[in-house]
């Protein structure tokens, strides 16, 4: 009986072989097939998402927050930080403007001030990729070839203002905090703080993404189910702030009563669900999808495997309307609010849904046949 039992292992040993290939080598074979055919569309998206944006860039008139791009734009360095001393209320930190001035003196202006946005938002489709992989390997593809061909993202990436720019760095740190909840790695740690940092740098409006972003912590991944470390998140806090203080210290020692408020600013009733209308006319357009849109959320933590997962990332993308909302109505600010406020938010968005998509698969199999 022993002897026909390590002759029946020999021979199952052998039929799972092919070629001489043991079934491990053939699993990783096939994963690196699958990988290779990954990269090629990944790249295939990369060219045609860039030829899109380059398509007739600098023929477009510029608007008006370009002209006030243009303008914030011309001066360097030096010059930048002698109009904070005067101005530390200004709205818009200088990072934006002072790499938008290497192209100074803007001979195409139409060209010059939307090269950085063209270079960002190409390089945000390979970022979304790599992000939405944190979550799911399988929704990884759908989220950069969505955001590839987008035509809101497009428009963002041909106009000469800091979204594009946002989008990135919001994307590429929250990668890295991702990856570290996987990990643990330190340098990984100091990667995000350091994205999350340029994005103070950039515009202001980035510090609820900066705040309520943060959810994530308590994101449970396969590598790591326990609750996050909080010497971690201060760490991670600590971090920010080292790197931007110098940029407060600065503002601090010139502040000398200047108004917040922007002279003749326009006036308009802020709605919570004219905001939330906005949100979606924008990012998922016309009736059918912005409906479907809707359903895919609501359904999301009914179908998800971790309920808790999905009610994070929901919170993610609904904290920030609601956040802005209350803070508005809290100081009486009535300045004009749009979509593009909430660009770092973007991610959450498509990686919900097809997360969501993806859970509806699983529970209901005739689905992923169909998928299939």
């Amino acid at each position: 009986m022993k002897y026909y039992a390590i002759g029946f292992l020999i021979k199952v040993r052998f039929s799972v072989s092919l070629n001489g290939m043991s079934i491990g080598n053939l699993i990783l074979s096939v994963m690196n097939n699958i990988k290779r055919k990954e990269i090629f569309i990944l790249m295939l998206c990369l060219l045609i998402g860039f030829a899109l944006r380059f398509y007739t860039f600098d023929q477009k008139s510029l608007w008006l927050d370009e002209i006030y791009t243009f303008n914030d734009s011309q001066d360097g360095l030096k010059k930048q930080l002698e109009f904070y001393k005067e101005n530390p209320t200004f709205l818009h930190p200088p990072l934006f403007f002072i790499l938008t001035h290497q192209f100074y003196p803007f001979n195409k202006p139409e060209r010059d001030l939307r090269i950085i946005p063209l270079i960002f938002g190409t390089l945000s489709i390979p970022m979304i990729y790599f992000l939405a992989r944190q979550f799911s390997s399988a929704i990884a593809l759908p989220c950069a070839i969505s955001l590839t061909f987008m035509t809101y993202h497009i428009n963002l990436s041909q106009e000469g203002r800091s979204y594009a720019f946002l989008l990135f760095f919001g994307m590429a740190g929250l990668t890295c905090l991702m990856r570290y909840l996987r990990t643990s790695r330190s340098w990984l740690l100091i990667g995000a703080s350091a994205f999350y940092a340029l994005l103070f740098h950039t515009s202001y409006s980035s510090i609820p993404f900066i705040a309520l972003s943060q959810i994530v912590w308590f994101y449970q991944t396969e590598d790591n189910q326990k609750f996050p470390r909080y010497i971690s998140i201060l760490i991670f806090n600590g971090l920010i702030l080292l790197f931007c203080l110098p940029w407060l210290i600065f503002l601090g020692l010139n502040y000398n009563g200047q108004s917040f408020m922007i002279p003749h600013q326009s006036k308009e009733v802020i709605f919570f669900w004219n905001m939330l209308y906005g949100i979606f006319h924008d990012w998922t357009p016309y009736l059918p999808l912005t409906t479907t849109t809707i359903l895919l959320f609501l359904f999301f933590p009914l179908f998800h495997s971790n309920k808790r997962n999905a009610f994070i990332l929901i919170a993610a993308f609904l904290f920030p309307i609601i956040g802005l909302y209350f803070y508005c109505k809290a100081f009486n600010i009535t300045h004009f609010i749009s979509s593009r406020y909430f660009i770092a938010f973007l991610p959450f968005l498509l990686i919900a849904l097809y997360l969501s998509i993806q859970s509806f698969e699983v529970a209901i199999p005739p689905l992923s046949d169909f998928s299939d």
